[in-house]
């Protein structure tokens, strides 16, 4: 029997599916870093219009903070709408999605070594001051460079997912 995308029963058959587990933890991070980045832009920008008329030099690094947070809150927001299209099954944003999740793979993983190679210049340093405060930001960075390091996997394999015919027959045709 040939299985069609129009098939009405495709998905009773489908039954549980990690991909959409998945893609519903990313949705949902996603949403939380954005509401982070909102967050932070505010304070930055409070704290640029308090900032005294000539101090060109901390208004300059106020704005690149800015232009930062603006960036990946637009980020979050397109893996929001991405993870929001697959859950409800457009075609359009599964391809999307697998992009979105390709690129914070490479980004994920990108990030995880600079990070590597500033906690080791650090550590390089002698000063007993930094040391301490290094030893107390010691095991936040572990889980997060953990985190990281968790995530690519999943991310490969969520777009994987995304491209196998089993999946790409659980969206919807556009409408033509």
């Amino acid at each position: 029997m040939l299985i069609s995308r129009f098939d009405p029963d495709l998905r009773k058959r489908s039954g549980f599916a990690w991909w959409r587990m998945l893609t519903w933890l990313l949705l949902l991070v996603a949403g939380f870093l954005g509401s982070q980045y909102i967050r932070h832009a505010q304070k930055v920008w409070t704290a640029l219009q308090n900032l005294p008329t000539g101090d060109s030099e901390n208004a300059a690094q106020l704005h690149n903070m800015l232009s930062w947070d603006i960036a990946y809150l637009v980020a979050a927001l397109v893996v929001i709408v991405a993870c929001a299209g697959c859950i409800l099954r457009q075609s359009w944003a599964r391809s999307v999605l697998r992009t979105v999740a390709l690129v914070l793979c490479v980004w994920l993983a990108y990030r995880g070594v600079q990070l590597w190679h500033q906690w080791n210049t650090l550590g390089g340093l002698g000063d007993a001051a930094v040391q301490q405060q290094l030893a107390d930001f010691k095991r936040p960075l572990l889980i997060a460079m953990a985190l990281q390091a968790l995530a690519v996997p999943v991310l490969l394999w969520l777009a994987w997912q995304l491209g196998q015919p089993s999946v790409r027959l659980q969206f919807r045709p556009r409408p033509g």
